[in-house]
C-alpha cells in the first residue's frame, strides 16, 4: 500500500535526511522536553543567569534535535534587546586542542573578530584556553554553548568549561550518550537540569520516520516499507529515530526514483544495516531446516515463493494459514490448528519469522493468544536466501 501522510507535507528534500543539524518543522512526542528547555533558556537569558543543562540518551534518540530546535527558535524569535549567539561543538573523537580550535574559529567568525586562525594550529592547549577566555570576555551579547557527546571529553576538562560558564554567566547545554566513567557520575552533579530521554513506542517511532520520509521525498513511499524498517529497529536495535534515518540514507539512491519498486533490493539493503541479521549462519539454517519434517520444508518453500512473487514486506496470519493448508494438502496431511501454531512458534524461536509490532498495542501475556487473521508477520531472513536454502534441500 502506497501512502503519503496527510499530516506531514512540508517537502524539504534530501537535506531532511543528510543534514546532521536539520530540525523538522515539528518535533514529535518531545513537547514536554522542548517546552521546558525553551522556558529555562528564556528565563536564563532574560534574567542574565547561567544554567547548565544535560540531556542523556542513546545516540540517535533525538537529543541534538531538541536542542537545535529550541536554540534556533530563541535566536529567530528573540525578544531581547541584543542578538543571541550560539556555538556548538561535537566532542566525539576530538581532543581538547581540536575542541578549543573549533570554538575559537566559530566565535571569531560569528562576532567578526579578525584573527589569524592558522597561528593557533600549533598553539598549546593552555594558550588556546586563554584565547578562548579572551574572546568570550569581549562578547557582550547573550551566549549559549552546546557540547555534544561529552563522554569523549575528560570530566576534569569539561568541568573547566562548566565553571567558566558560571563565572561568565554563559549557559551551557550538553549531551551524553553514555556515562562510562566513575568521574562522569560525579560530573552529573554539576548540572542544574538533567533529563534522560526515554525510548519511543512503535507507533511513535513509526510516526517520526513517516514524517522524515514525507519531508525528504515528493513522491509517495510504501508505508509497509517504513513499518518494516520500524519493526527491524525494534527487534535488532533500540527504538531510536537515528537508526531509521541512517537506513533511509542508504535507501535514498533507490527511493528517489519513484518508478523503482524492487522490494527485494530494499530488504537486502535494510537487513545489511543490522549486525545481528548479518551474523546469522546460513549453514546453521540449512542444517536446521534440512532436519525438519517434510511439511515444514514445503511450508517454508511456499512462504519464500509468496514473498518472491509479491511486493510485500508482510504476510497476514490468514494468508499464512492458507499456505499451511496448501502445504498439508500437497502431501495429503491433515491440517491442525495446534500444529499450525506450533510451527509458527518454532519458526519464530529460531529467528525465521516474527510478528509485527504494528499488530499489537500491548504485548502482555501470550502473543499467540491474541493473533487474528489480520495479524502481520515478516521474515527475518531474505526471501531469496530462504528459497536458496529450501531448493538446496530439495536438490539433495
Amino acid at each position: 500500500m502506497i501512502v503519503k501522510s496527510e499530516t506531514f507535507n512540508d517537502y524539504i528534500g534530501p537535506k531532511a535526511l543528510f543534514d546532521v543539524n536539520y530540525v523538522p518543522p515539528k518535533i514529535l512526542y518531545r513537547a514536554k522536553e522542548e517546552n521546558y528547555l525553551k522556558s529555562l533558556l528564556n528565563d536564563s537569558l532574560s534574567d542574565n543567569f547561567c544554567c547548565n543543562v544535560l540531556y542523556q540518551g542513546l545516540q540517535g534518540i533525538g537529543k541534538k534535535v531538541i536542542i537545535n530546535k529550541v536554540t534556533k527558535d530563541l535566536i529567530y524569535q528573540n525578544q531581547l534587546d541584543s542578538i543571541i549567539y550560539e556555538v556548538s561543538v561535537d566532542c566525539k573523537d576530538k581532543n581538547l586542542h581540536e575542541i578549543f580550535f573549533g570554538l575559537i574559529s566559530d566565535l571569531s567568525f560569528m562576532c567578526n573578530f579578525e584573527l589569524n586562525l592558522t597561528s593557533f594550529l600549533k598553539a598549546s592547549v593552555s594558550e588556546l584556553w586563554n584565547t578562548f577566555k579572551l574572546i568570550t570576555s569581549k562578547i557582550t551579547n547573550p551566549l549559549i554553548m552546546v557540547f555534544n557527546n561529552i563522554e569523549d571529553l575528560k570530566p576534569q576538562n569539561f568541568k573547566k568549561f562548566l565553571n567558566y560558564g558560571k563565572e561568565t554567566k554563559t549557559t551551557i547545554i550538553s549531551t551524553v550518550n553514555r556515562v562510562n566513567r566513575s568521574e562522569t557520575f560525579d560530573l552529573l552533579n554539576e548540572f542544574d537540569y538533567k533529563k534522560k530521554l526515554e525510548f519511543y513506542s512503535y507507533s511513535e517511532l513509526l510516526d517520526i520516520l513517516k514524517q522524515r520520509v514525507s519531508l525528504t521525498f515528493m513522491h509517495e513511499i510504501d508505508i509497509e516499507l517504513i513499518e518494516y524498517i520500524t519493526d527491524l529497529i525494534f527487534e535488532h536495535y533500540v527504538p531510536v529515530p537515528g537508526k531509521g534515518i541512517e537506513i533511509f540514507k542508504e535507501l535514498y539512491p533507490l527511493l528517489k526514483d519513484p518508478k523503482y519498486i524492487s522490494h527485494l533490493d530494499f530488504i537486502s539493503l535494510i537487513q545489511n544495516q543490522f549486525d545481528s541479521i548479518q551474523i546469522s549462519d546460513e549453514f546453521s539454517l540449512l542444517s536446521y531446516i534440512s532436519e525438519e519434517e517434510l511439511l515444514i520444508i514445503i511450508f517454508l518453500d511456499n512462504l519464500a515463493n509468496f514473498f518472491l512473487r509479491n511486493s510485500n514486506y508482510y504476510i497476514s496470519n490468514k494468508k499464512l494459514k492458507e499456505l499451511y493448508i496448501i502445504s498439508c494438502e500437497s502431501i495429503e496431511y491433515i491440517a491442525s490448528k495446534t500444529q499450525y501454531n506450533d510451527i509458527l512458534r518454532n519458526l519464530r524461536s529460531v529467528g525465521l519469522i516474527n510478528i509485527s509490532k504494528k499488530s499489537f498495542k500491548f504485548e502482555r501475556g501470550s502473543i499467540f493468544s491474541k493473533i487474528s487473521d489480520d495479524t502481520s508477520f515478516y521474515l527475518f531472513i531474505n526471501p531469496k536466501q530462504l528459497k536458496a536454502i529450501v531448493d538446496s534441500i530439495f536438490g539433495k
